[in-house]
């Protein structure tokens, strides 16, 4: 009976805790003894007994102007341990890998690097006729769904940079004209997908959808790539299906 009272007391004490850690916000970075005794309905000595705790290993620092507290560096050498476990690969691998099986088409992954696409994580479709992109290969970010998804997201100047260099045609297809172009990327913004077919490569289709971060920031675009004939009649289930793994993603990578 003791042992289970003693337990049941650490238990309340670590929830007790969490429940400060909680509090430290971005809009609301540093709390006084008195407002935090206040704000989770705990008398002062109780939290002020934590806090010095919380201090003495590091996870939260007194303000010597405010006197007030605040988070310490020892959280922030935590949140660095997550952030290398979160890496976008690592975290849209698995996502991607059940995508493909699913839809039995190729699934990749693509970010911005510079003024061009690249293809940093793929799985590919174990159909005999697929479509396949080496990782790493470099693609202009006007052709193809996966990079426009990329371009429809990118500040406006940096657009600009990109259309002013030109827009080389892959097939008859391409868009090439500027204003165009323009048209097609408020369009992607507004529905939030793309879907093209053939400008590109001839018979090739993309499905794709934004990935973003913790901040809202598109960070990669994830895309069901096949070839046309067999994608177009099921064209929306497989943009439903890239949507909730693009979703899940995000969400793994802090997205709200």
């Amino acid at each position: 009976m003791e042992n289970n009272t003693k337990k049941t007391a650490i238990l309340e004490t670590g929830d007790r805790i969490l429940r400060m850690l909680e509090c430290f916000t971005i809009e609301k970075p540093e709390w006084g003894v008195t407002e935090l005794s206040e704000h989770l309905g705990l008398y002062k000595s109780v939290v002020h007994r934590m806090l010095v705790t919380l201090e003495h290993r590091g996870f939260i620092t007194q303000n010597p102007q405010s006197q007030k507290y605040m988070l310490g560096i020892k959280l922030f050498e935590l949140g660095v341990v997550v952030g290398n476990q979160m890496n976008l690969r690592t975290v849209a691998k698995p996502v991607m890998e059940e995508l493909c099986e699913n839809t039995k088409e190729t699934v990749m992954l693509m970010i911005v690097d510079g003024l061009e696409g690249i293809c940093v994580e793929k799985v590919e479709s174990t159909q005999s006729v697929r479509y396949t992109s080496p990782l790493g290969k470099r693609v202009p970010l006007h052709a193809g769904a996966t990079t426009k998804i990329l371009l429809a997201y990118l500040p406006e100047d940096k657009i600009d940079k990109i259309i002013s260099k030109g827009l080389p045609k892959f097939t008859d297809y391409t868009v090439s004209d500027p204003d165009e172009l323009r048209k097609q990327l408020q369009t992607i913004r507004k529905q939030g997908y793309c879907i093209s077919s053939n400008d590109f490569s001839l018979g090739g289709m993309g499905i794709a959808v934004p990935i973003m971060d913790h901040s809202g920031e598109v960070v990669a675009g994830l895309s069901i790539s096949g070839l046309e004939f067999r994608m177009n009649d099921i064209a929306d289930s497989l943009l439903r299906q890239c949507q909730a793994a693009a979703d899940l993603i995000s969400r793994r990578l802090g997205a709200r």
